[in-house]
């Protein structure tokens, strides 16, 4: 399965969880119309590459209980940057979401992905600061949260043996030291 794909709906299921359980991805440039209210909406992922981390080394893993290597090449790291829209009827509902979505964000400050680790997860703009058109009488709220250096992987594996085999040649003298005990 795809990282940025895993990373996407583990983050969908905290926001299910923590800000309200009708959460929604939209992808960037897709118009959504709110179906009912209240309404979370994350709209993304936008994929920035974080172009200072970018290497050409490769990665070598040792598993020296099986004797054993894997090496491919560093993974690119993109940043994957999310709109948070929240969507009410009334204003003070709004503020109950600024509260749940700040809640998440202090409780999550890292995201746990089942075989990458940890990813950090940022808000780059609060809720409220994103100027966006509202073309409804609902009350819309928005801000964009980021999750940082999701790694993505080429796909060329390459694995071995550390030792071919465990036979060795010995050439030469073997001389003992033995010690007299009295």
């Amino acid at each position: 399965m795809s990282t940025i794909q895993t990373v996407t709906e583990t983050l969908i299921r905290l926001a299910k969880q923590a800000i309200h359980p009708d959460t929604v991805l939209v992808f960037p440039d897709d118009l959504f119309e709110v179906q009912r209210t209240p309404s979370v909406i994350l709209q993304g992922p936008k994929l920035a590459e974080d172009r200072f981390r970018r290497s050409q080394s490769r990665l070598f893993e040792k598993n020296v209980a099986e004797l054993s290597f894997e090496e491919c090449r560093f993974p690119r790291l993109y940043h994957l940057d999310f709109d948070l829209v929240v969507t009410v009827d009334r204003e003070a509902e709004l503020l109950g979401f600024h509260e749940s979505v700040s809640r998440f964000l202090q409780l999550h400050p890292e995201i746990a992905i089942a075989d990458q680790g940890n990813l950090n997860l940022t808000e780059l703009v609060p809720l409220g600061g994103l100027a966006r058109v509202n073309l409804s009488n609902l009350r819309q709220s928005s801000g964009r949260i980021r999750i940082e250096s999701c790694p993505v992987y080429d796909g060329d594996l390459r694995d071995g043996r550390l030792i071919r085999d465990r036979t060795f040649q010995f050439h030469g003298d073997v001389t003992e030291q033995r010690t007299i005990q009295p």
